[in-house]
């Protein structure tokens, strides 16, 4: 070992060995003389000889103490989610199940109270207003443009795959969506009526100015040829099988995107199946409408309110129908929105 020692007048510093300890030696610096002092005594070795007996007095004491026996791990169950809240499992798409439960949507109280609700304010619609004059026909039109909101509220939360009914509340007012509504129909049956209008007026030039005939079915079939009854049957039911796509574009996108009629060709061809499915659902409901229209009068006041029910029913399950058709099929659509 060596010991620091320095000088006392310019401060020069020096190691020398542990064996000189009490001698003297002239700085080299300055020439003074400096005593050389005892070594320090060096404890470390001692401390750390003291901390390993402690530690190994410690380990000893351990020894005796009893030590709490810890249960081997086993894997958790997956959560499942709370029934109202969040789930946490992976989502089904399950889109038969959905089906089942909207032909069964009036099992759920609430869609019960929504539906009868609605079925009172049509009833009151087609059998009451149109007898109270002006105020009937301000009524007859709130309720019109209403139901119009009410129906493209139905395919929009349809589209996210909720099973309850709209709130019955209007979003858009009334008569915007009347428009809207009448709009659709307006452009799928277009050239139907475009075609019966043209087969109407040549007939009658053919047959030297006779009588043109009403515009209701029974006249319709009575007068014209089955050639051009033909045509305009397939016509109709032509614009049947596209407005399904064409309300879903409007519930959804808006009016704007009903003119890309070549995305939606694209998107039928490629859910082919389920298309024509939820099709016939609007085709089953036009045809209670249309036997409702023409035996009205033999049906009653009664009759017409339970048609009036079943059309209800029909009407909202085919709704449905078009908004659970995107829901489970938009990845086979030819377009998205967002």
């Amino acid at each position: 070992m060596t010991i620091k020692v320095s000088c006392d007048i310019c401060a020069k510093k020096y190691k020398v060995r542990d064996e000189a300890a009490g001698k003297r030696m002239r700085c080299k610096e300055c020439g003074e003389t400096i005593t050389i002092p005892e070594p320090e005594t060096d404890h470390n070795d001692d401390d750390f000889s003291k901390l390993l007996d402690d530690a190994v007095e410690l380990e000893a004491k351990s020894k005796s103490i009893r030590r709490v026996v810890r249960k081997p791990m086993v894997k958790a169950e997956k959560y499942q989610g709370d029934e109202d809240g969040p789930v946490t499992r992976k989502k089904t798409n399950n889109y038969v199940q959905d089906l089942k439960e909207t032909f069964l949507f009036l099992l759920d109280p609430a869609n019960l109270f929504t539906f009868v609700f609605i079925w009172i304010l049509l009833c009151l619609r087609d059998l009451v207003l149109p007898y109270g004059g002006r105020f009937g026909l301000f009524g007859y039109i709130i309720i019109l443009g209403w139901y119009s909101n009410y129906r493209f509220s139905v395919i929009y939360e349809a589209t996210s795959g909720r099973k309850e009914l709209p709130e019955l509340s209007p979003e858009e007012g009334y008569f915007i969506p009347m428009l809207k509504w009448a709009g659709t129909w307006l452009l799928v049956h277009l050239p139907a009526y475009l075609y019966l209008g043209f087969a109407i007026y040549f007939y009658v030039e053919d047959m030297a100015g006779g009588g043109v005939p009403n515009l209701i079915p029974q006249e319709l079939a009575d007068f014209l040829p089955l050639f051009h009854l033909g045509v305009f049957v397939f016509l109709y039911c032509a614009g049947l099988f596209f407005w399904p796509i064409l309300a879903l574009c409007v519930a959804v996108g808006g009016f704007e995107t009903v003119f890309r009629i070549d995305l939606m060709i694209i998107t039928i061809f490629r859910s082919m199946a389920a298309y024509f499915f939820t099709a016939g659902a609007i085709f089953i409901t036009a045809v209670f409408q249309i036997f409702t229209t023409i035996t009205a009068m033999q049906l009653g006041v009664v009759g017409i309110i339970i048609m009036m029910g079943i059309i209800l029913y029909l009407e909202i399950v085919a709704l449905r129908m078009i908004g659970l058709y995107y829901h489970h099929f938009k990845k086979r659509f030819a377009w998205h929105w967002g």
